[in-house]
């Protein structure tokens, strides 16, 4: 099996989302990478580079000195790992020089940019992805089967969390990617829903197989001077009308990365924790619960199992979630759709966070429920 060439944009020394991508992408040794333009600082980018590894000082001759070379040696997948105000001007640049894109979150600054990547990405017949790494792990794959074949009966709501404390101080000036984080010309309209709590829309959507519909939401900006929203929460309703409640906060002291999810049925409920990623519960209507893990001996759904590289009782966690990401999209380029692990987090995925931001800033600053609209 041929290793797919990759060129990353952004991510250079001090990042956390480089090195994370680098790991992911080699986990199944089938994803190399070939070129980057790490950073705009010349000596971050050069630092970032390994050996052998075509350096280029920006996205847009990276973009464009690979295309020039030949098919068999230049890139075929461009990794998007910029700070947001970029994502979009990158991707259309890749998809229109005939590369697939992988993208990290959210896709855009705003709805207006993201619909733009969209069309790109139709236009273009490349594979696209965005980095929704969390969707890459085994047992929400399973939660959503289990949901889907009526294993706690009709939803009747959901609860998800995701909730931090790295910037419950004015960290801006010391943390890195704090900064860009928290300023709206690099953020967008919306810093913590923007940046984590569109995981946890995205992880509604995917377990129950539904869109969010509308919103009442109630942004919070904790730390004084900071322009973006670092608290928040909302109700919803998924498009059958079915209630939850959404949390996201990154100035709660002493969490660390607390993304959890609960769907409570007619006949029982199923909740996941990322901060124990391999497991499961599965609760009953008298409140017995089982404990299911990340074992394929335990697993209905064989597309989970599929996700899994290690026997039962071994943790995978955050690397090998997205590495499936980078699995499953490594084989649509090859265009092998029978080696397709999982499905992608395409366009639309992205589309949908920005139109869930974008509704959640609206809500918060009229007090009345918002549709969410593409």
């Amino acid at each position: 099996m041929r290793q797919i060439r990759l060129a990353i944009v952004g991510g250079g020394a001090g990042s956390f989302m480089g090195p994370v991508h680098r790991h992911a992408a080699a986990l199944d040794g089938q994803v190399q990478v070939v070129a980057g333009a790490f950073s705009r600082d010349p000596a971050r980018n050069a630092g970032a580079a390994r050996p052998g590894e075509r350096l280029y000082p920006d996205w847009q001759a990276l973009i464009a000195g690979e295309a020039a070379l030949a098919p068999d040696i230049r890139a075929e997948l461009i990794a998007v790992l910029t700070p947001n105000a970029t994502h979009a001007a990158i991707s259309c640049a890749a998809l229109a020089a005939g590369f697939a894109v992988l993208c990290e979150k959210p896709l855009a600054r705003d709805r207006a940019e993201a619909r733009a990547v969209a069309q790109a990405a139709a236009a273009s017949g490349q594979p696209f992805a965005v980095a929704y790494t969390y969707l890459g792990y085994a047992m929400l794959h399973e939660i959503r089967a289990r949901i889907a074949a009526g294993a706690i009966g009709i939803i009747r709501r959901i609860e998800a969390r995701y909730v931090q404390g790295w910037l419950a101080e004015p960290v801006e000036q010391d943390v890195p990617g704090a900064a860009w984080r928290t300023d709206p010309a690099e953020a967008g309209i919306s810093g913590c829903f923007g940046d984590i709590g569109v995981h946890a829309q995205s992880l509604v959507e995917f377990v129950t197989g539904q869109p969010i519909a509308r919103v009442l939401a109630d942004l919070v900006t904790c730390v004084p001077g900071r322009r973006l929203d670092d608290d928040g929460a909302v109700l919803l309703r998924l498009a059958d009308g079915t209630p939850g409640t959404l949390v996201a906060s990154q100035v709660c002291a002493g969490e660390q990365n607390r993304l959890e999810i609960a769907v409570y049925g007619s006949t029982g409920a199923l909740r996941w924790a990322q901060e124990r990623p391999g497991e499961a519960i599965l609760s009953d209507a008298t409140g017995a619960a089982t404990r299911l893990s990340a074992s394929p001996a335990m697993l209905n759904s064989a597309s989970a199992a599929a996700l899994l590289r290690l026997p039962g009782g071994h943790p995978e966690g955050y690397l090998e979630a997205l590495a499936n990401i980078y699995r499953a999209l490594a084989a649509q380029i090859r265009g092998n759709a029978d080696a397709l692990t999982m499905p992608l987090a395409a366009a639309d995925t992205g589309l949908r966070s920005l139109a869930f931001t974008a509704a959640v800033v609206a809500s918060s600053a009229s007090g009345g429920w918002t549709p969410v609209e593409i």
